[in-house]
């Protein structure tokens, strides 16, 4: 019998009946393929915003509690539960494992992840080093003839900027996205291979990435969120094949288990979305591997550019003092007020400044000024992306690796043309 062109395939139809003789709730929706997107969410009815399309019982998410003693017994106290979690998946009791296969079965591959996640990709293109790559043995990270080809948000590297430092750490969850990643991998691999030694890196690190793109925020009934929200984890078969969109989230649990409800009205055969949070293009393409070709969280961070031209220490103790220190950002109607306050610094004394910031006093303020700088940290990377995008056209057609990988150069090239985007509409606005 011929199958719709949506059909998901064999895997996912067996594991989408697994799931509903398990207790999950499909209210109107199935899993489906979307030409050019792949697999997500489809509407097999139409559906009013507010109503729940998936309800995922207790009784199958998989959660730290689920897990047997003695295997978590091995790891010590403050190991992370992602890296636990993934030790699970990869040497848990095949048995226990067993009534998970059909789930697994219907999961991302590791080459899906190899193709979509730039922590993955050749170093020609930004990625990263490891034990199953031909240049982890000492050889630097990033070291190839070619510039930078990841955006600044991801890599925390330029290619035209010599970028400044500030003299404070401060958290910043959109920028250095890469690095995170790698220092967060690195030690959970460490921890796992003290607590199980011999554990395959390769297989580790996939479940590693599955737990980090396909995961849900829980805390058990009568626990308080852990320090570290990231603990705070769990696995829902079936409501991980919802893909994301910028839009409201209705995304409930409690002692008796998940419910996801629409947030929008869907016809018959739309794909239904949920919302992984207002996130940047920059972090969805280093956490989840895709960006939205529209969204209204988008954004760019001018921290690297803007304390390079304020270098001043005692004018970065001012920033710091007064809250106004990083996290800059431009988006496409125009950059923050922090980044008009940040520019309003580098021609003022302190002492002004504090009374502009302070009292809203406006006496030294000049508005020409400040747009004048503005512009200069937008222009400046305006010319980042130039330069990324004509180094990337180039490599396209002469440099073997990324000849070889030409969709990953592509991606590169939608995200690069998107942010010279923003720093365009960023510029227009200044001057209205």
């Amino acid at each position: 019998m011929a199958h719709p062109e949506w059909w998901p395939g064999e895997d996912h139809e067996a594991f989408t009946i697994w799931a509903l003789e398990n207790g999950v709730e499909a209210l109107g929706v199935t899993p489906a393929r979307f030409p050019g997107r792949g697999l997500g969410m489809m509407a097999t009815r139409k559906i009013k915003k507010g109503e729940a399309v998936v309800q995922v019982p207790t009784s199958v998410i998989l959660t730290m509690e689920k897990l047997p003693l003695e295997f978590k017994d091995q790891f010590p106290e403050g190991t992370a539960v992602q890296t636990i979690l993934a030790a699970y998946f990869t040497c848990g009791d095949d048995e226990e494992l067993e009534q998970y296969a059909l789930w697994r079965r219907a999961w991302p591959t590791r080459q899906d992840f190899e193709d979509s996640l730039p922590l993955l990709w050749p170093k020609e293109l930004g990625g990263l080093s490891w034990p199953d790559s031909d240049t982890e043995k000492g050889e630097a990270n990033g070291q190839t003839d070619l510039p930078q080809l990841l955006p600044p948000c991801i890599s925390g590297h330029w290619s035209t900027v010599q970028k400044g430092s500030g003299f404070k750490e401060y958290e910043s969850e959109h920028q250095k996205l890469l690095p995170a990643q790698q220092i967060r991998l690195r030690k959970a691999w460490a921890d796992v291979s003290v607590a199980v030694p011999g554990i395959d890196w390769k297989s580790f690190s996939y479940h590693w990435l599955i737990l980090n793109t396909r995961s849900f925020y829980w805390v058990a009934a009568g626990e308080e969120p852990p320090e570290d929200r990231n603990d705070a984890m769990a696995m829902l078969p079936f409501a991980d094949y919802f893909n994301h969109a910028n839009i409201e989230c209705d995304v409930k649990f409690d002692e008796d288990g998940y419910t996801l409800r629409a947030t929008e009205d869907y016809e018959e055969g739309d794909e239904v979305y949920m919302s992984y949070g207002g996130h940047p293009n920059d972090l969805l393409l280093a956490e989840y591997g895709f960006f939205l070709e529209h969204s209204n969280a988008d954004c760019l961070y001018l921290d690297d550019i803007i304390f390079r031209d304020l270098d001043n220490k005692d004018k970065q103790e001012e920033l710091w003092l007064y809250q106004y220190y990083g996290n800059y950002q431009l988006v496409s109607q125009g950059v923050c007020y922090r980044t008009e306050v940040a520019a309003a610094l580098v021609y003022m004394s302190e002492e002004d400044w504090r009374s502009h910031v302070l009292e809203g006093s406006t006496k030294v303020l000049d508005e020409n000024k400040s747009e004048t700088i503005i512009k200069g940290w937008i222009q400046t990377y305006a010319a980042e992306a130039d330069a990324a995008i004509a180094s990337l056209q180039q490599a396209m057609k002469s440099h073997a690796v990324v000849k070889a990988h030409r969709q990953k150069g592509e991606t590169l090239l939608r995200r690069w043309t998107q942010i010279k985007s923003i720093c365009e509409s960023g510029l227009a606005s200044i001057d209205l």
